[in-house]
Parts: C-alpha cells; sequence; structure tokens
C-alpha cells in the first residue's frame, strides 16, 4: 500500500514541454504498455511545474514536535533539487491548512514555517513565496476512507506560481462575528466556488478565527519575511481545476424520513402548509403533521426512544424535476418505508441523490424550529435561511429600501417557495456512509493522481476529552501518516456552495446552498494517467527535444 502511495507521488519532471502550434506528431509507450498519441513540443516553451500536495496526519498532536512534521515533508525534498533550475518560475504560493493544536506554528515567528519553506522549496537560489494558514476544524479523509473520522494535522498544497489575488484588501465593513473563510474554486468559465468558515481559535492564539498571509524570500540559505504578516477574512484557491462537470463531485449521506411532497404554502424561511395527497388527490395539512411522526418512528426504530436529533430538509424547485428526473421524482414520492429501503446509504444504491438534486438548483437547510402549536401557528416549520457566508453581514439587515416582500426575502431567505417540493432527511450513521469510489471499478489507488476533499463534521465543542494517564499505564506511541497528493479540511459550521447560472437554467441551473449535514464532503478526484507514466513520457521528451534555451 506504502509503496503505491508513494509511486503515485512522484513528481511530474519539470522539463516537460509544451507548445499549441506544434503539429509533429509521435507515438509514446507508457509503463502499462499503452501506445497513446501526443504532439511533440517546442524547446523554446516551458511548461510550469505541476501543484504539489501533502496531508500530514497525527494522532497525538500533543507529542508532535516541528521536525516530526518536516520529516514527513521529506517526499517534498526529494524533488526540490529540480526546482532550483527554473529560475523563470521565481515566484510561489504555499497553503497550510494545520488544526487548532499548531495554531502557534503558523504564526510568522515561529521556527516552523521557514523551516517547512526550506524542506517545501529549498534554498539554493532566490526566491519568493506567498504562504497562507489557516487553522480549519479538521483534515479531510481521502476519497476511499470517508468513512474515516476527520484527524488532527496539516495539509499543504505548494503552487509553483504566483497568485495576485492574494494581497488585496480585506472588506472595509466586516462583520467581527464572522470567521475567516477559504474558498476553493475551479477554473475560470466553471463559476463554481464552495467557501468553508475556518475554526474557532479564540482559546489558541486570541483570534476568532486565523488566516495569515505572509511573503518569504529565499537569502543566504534560509527564508527571511519581506512582506509582514497579515490578517485575512477571505482567501481563494483553484483546488478543482478543469472539470468535466459542472460542479465536483457531492456525497451526502442521508436518510429519507418522509417522501418527497409539495408546498402548498410557505413565506420566506417558513413552510406553513403542506400537500400530503397520493394519487392526485389533495390533502394539504399542516407542515410538521407528517414530520413529527415519522421522527418518532425513526427514533423509536433506531432504540433512541426520548432523544433529540436534527432534521434537515431538502427543497426542490418545480423545475429540477422534469426531463431525465421524473423516473427519480417517482421514486421518491413513493411510500416511506420502500423509500427508505431503496435510498438508504446503507443499501449503497443511488445514496448520492440530494447531490444531484443540488445539482439542478435544489436547497438543503437544516430545520430549526416547528411542530406543535395552535390556530395560525399550528404546524409551522422554519428552515435555516442561510445559504451563503458573506464576509460583510450587514445587508441582510438593511431595510431602508425595498418593499415589505423584498425586506424579507433579504432577512429570511426565499426557500419556502409556494410550488416547490420537500424532503425531510436526517443524517446517516457515520459507519453506513458509502464510499462512493471503492465500488468504481477502476479503483482509486492504483489509477489516481490525486483527491482534493472538502467536508462538514458535527461541532465537538461539547466534547470532554480524557487526558488523564495512569502511572503504570504506556504512553502511545506517536504515529504519523503522510498521505501523498492529498489536500483538504473540513468545518464544523458547514461548507457553502454556489455555482452562477446560465442564461438557459436547463442546462446549468445556479447552485446557493448551504451544507452542513455531518460527513458531507465535496470532492474532486482524477482518474487520468498515474504520475509514473506522465513522468517516464516527459523523460523521454527531455531527452528527445533537449533542454529550452538559457535552462539547465
Amino acid at each position: 500500500m506504502l509503496a503505491a502511495l508513494s509511486r503515485q507521488a512522484r513528481w511530474i519532471p519539470l522539463r516537460s514541454l509544451r507548445t499549441e502550434s506544434t503539429i509533429e506528431v509521435r507515438k509514446v509507450t507508457t509503463s502499462k504498455g499503452k501506445r497513446t498519441t501526443t504532439k511533440r513540443p517546442s524547446p523554446h516553451t516551458l511548461q510550469p511545474p505541476p501543484t504539489r500536495q501533502v496531508t500530514i496526519s497525527i494522532d497525538r498532536p500533543e507529542q508532535a514536535t516541528i521536525q516530526h512534521v518536516l520529516d514527513a515533508l521529506a517526499s517534498f525534498q526529494k524533488i526540490s533539487s529540480r526546482l532550483e533550475n527554473f529560475a523563470a518560475f521565481n515566484h510561489h504560493t504555499l497553503f497550510i491548512l494545520a488544526t487548532p493544536s499548531f495554531a502557534s506554528w503558523l504564526e510568522a515567528s515561529s521556527e516552523f514555517i521557514p523551516k517547512a519553506l526550506q524542506r517545501v522549496l529549498g534554498t539554493l537560489r532566490p526566491i519568493e513565496v506567498d504562504v497562507v494558514c489557516g487553522v480549519c476544524d479538521g483534515l479531510a479523509p481521502r476519497p476511499v476512507s470517508m468513512k474515516q473520522p476527520s484527524g488532527a494535522g496539516f495539509s499543504i498544497l505548494h503552487k509553483p506560481w504566483k497568485q495576485d489575488d492574494l494581497w488585496e484588501c480585506n472588506p472595509t465593513a466586516v462583520s467581527p462575528n464572522l470567521h475567516s473563510t477559504i474558498t476553493f474554486s475551479a477554473n475560470k468559465g466553471h463559476n463554481v466556488t464552495l467557501t468553508l468558515p475556518l475554526a474557532n481559535t479564540l482559546f489558541k492564539n486570541g483570534r476568532l478565527s486565523t488566516l495569515l498571509l505572509t511573503r518569504w524570500r529565499s537569502s543566504g540559505g534560509s527564508f527571511e519575511v519581506t512582506q509582514e504578516q497579515t490578517e485575512k477574512k477571505n482567501v481563494t484557491v483553484n483546488v478543482f481545476g478543469r472539470l468535466q462537470i459542472p460542479r465536483p463531485s457531492i456525497q451526502i449521506p442521508s436518510v429519507p424520513l418522509t417522501p418527497m411532497r409539495r408546498i402548498q404554502s410557505g413565506l420566506g424561511n417558513i413552510v406553513r402548509t403542506i400537500d400530503f395527497g397520493e394519487g392526485g388527490l389533495p390533502d394539504v395539512g399542516p407542515a410538521s403533521r407528517e414530520l413529527e411522526m415519522r421522527v418518532t418512528e425513526y427514533l423509536s426504530k433506531q432504540g433512541l426512544d426520548h432523544s433529540v436529533i436534527d432534521v434537515w430538509a431538502l427543497v426542490i424547485p418545480v423545475e429540477a424535476l422534469s426531463g431525465p428526473w421524473s423516473d427519480k421524482v417517482k421514486v421518491l414520492m413513493s411510500d416511506v418505508e420502500d423509500l427508505m429501503a431503496k435510498q438508504a446509504p446503507s443499501t449503497g444504491k443511488d445514496c448520492c441523490y440530494v447531490g444531484d438534486f443540488i445539482d439542478q438548483g435544489a436547497t438543503l437547510c437544516r430545520v430549526l424550529s416547528g411542530g406543535g402549536g395552535w390556530g395560525i401557528k399550528q404546524g409551522l416549520l422554519s428552515l435555516d435561511p442561510q445559504t451563503t457566508y458573506c464576509t460583510n453581514n450587514e445587508s441582510r439587515y438593511d431595510f431602508s429600501e425595498g418593499t415589505l416582500d423584498e425586506q424579507q426575502t433579504s432577512a429570511l431567505g426565499n426557500v419556502a417557495q409556494q410550488g416547490a417540493f420537500i424532503q425531510f432527511l436526517v443524517v446517516a450513521k457515520h459507519d453506513e456512509a458509502v464510499d462512493p469510489l471503492i465500488e468504481n471499478e477502476r479503483g482509486y489507488v492504483d489509477s489516481a493522481l490525486g483527491s482534493t476533499v472538502v467536508g462538514v463534521v458535527p461541532s465537538t465543542v461539547d466534547e470532554i476529552h480524557d487526558m488523564s494517564q495512569n502511572e503504570d499505564q504506556q504512553v502511545p506511541k506517536l504515529d504519523v501518516q503522510v498521505y501523498l497528493n492529498h489536500f483538504g479540511c473540513v468545518s464544523e459550521s458547514g461548507m457553502f456552495l454556489q455555482r452562477k447560472g446560465e442564461r438557459d437554467k436547463s442546462t446549468t441551473p445556479a447552485i446557493e446552498t448551504k451544507i452542513d449535514l455531518p460527513y458531507s464532503y465535496v470532492y474532486r478526484e482524477n482518474f487520468e494517467r498515474s504520475p509514473l507514466d506522465i513522468y517516464e513520457e516527459a523523460e523521454s521528451v527531455e531527452k528527445e527535444v533537449g533542454s529550452p534555451d538559457g535552462l539547465v
């Protein structure tokens, strides 16, 4: 297993070349015996070195030292010497995400950052590097092991070029109660972003959250600060690249409690009545009527009587239910027992349909309150109206202009639209969450170039960790796991997915939703040729073409 991972992570040679005007074609034989057709590159154009990423998981962070992490970065050090030969790439960007235990390591005054830069980049020639450091709630599991809990440690992404927008000023009006965020994006033209609030570090370093930017320069065998550390409210990093589909893959391991029903009346984030009719016969009643009964039944079956669980609502616009989705709609409107048997994550069947509907413009929101009551308030359900995480929160409460309806929509959203469909869900047991990549016939370990995972985990604010240790009990040995070519993090505050819609909404509808159902993940994996194949092909190109002019 370790050998396979090491083989995957081999660095693509930095002298691989590319040109758009070349017409000469040649055959290349990969290590697997396959023959592919490629253009012969020009010796006068230089392809940028590829990005590198690694996740370092540490099971007992209180025992970890800086040297432990530096040793784990040995895979980066092995190829840093190749970077020394490329004077054209003299400005780099490094993203370091760490869990709260390591918040103090991310300060510019700490000895960790300059030593880590030496491991990642080397110091033989002058280069500059912008270092973005953020503290996240946890590390993201790899797609092949999403059942495992998030861990502590570091996730590092190295881009061997300059990102120009990093030093732009923060918004002038920023709510002091909002955490800093990282926005994960794709290449231009995809218009899809995923924003994650960072961890609360108030009791670690005195900051509500930690997102720091510093510029370093190598000089005389070490790195020195050339632009002082500044606090950021948001940074954007392209991790999804060129997507084959309009969004990254989404896994939301949920269990349906009710069939899909039509919202008969609602306003803002309040669902008032739902049509429970079947077979074309209307049966309009209070929104909570069916949900209250189903929650009680579910808790009884799980042996959780007298417990409290969180419930989410999937609100689906009418236009998302047409065309190829009509068959899926029939299943989701069926009897709830049949529905749970077919759609529960433990069955491994259609467990990702929530993500499919989000791709069609649906909204996932937590049920905040409801049920009971009398008179006009009987059976109302209140849904979480938050669909974005803005750095400037003041606009949501600006009622100086606009009609009453516009003000209502601004403050409470418009998720409970009359005529839309709604289905209620609960989070699946963590050990039932289906890993969509395990059953992929191509296999993750043998063919994936790498993975980026962003997710949601339950809040740990109320957890009490037992740090006691008996004198006779042996202290467990520190375990450091290195996952090459994997990058990502998780948040306890949810993640916010956005996509700008196209004029033809039926092709690519807009997305704007908060996803805070625990163990939900947005991920991207690459099932192209392995790095070893690319490495060997590029080496043959280098021998055939030679080094570009002026480079050694």
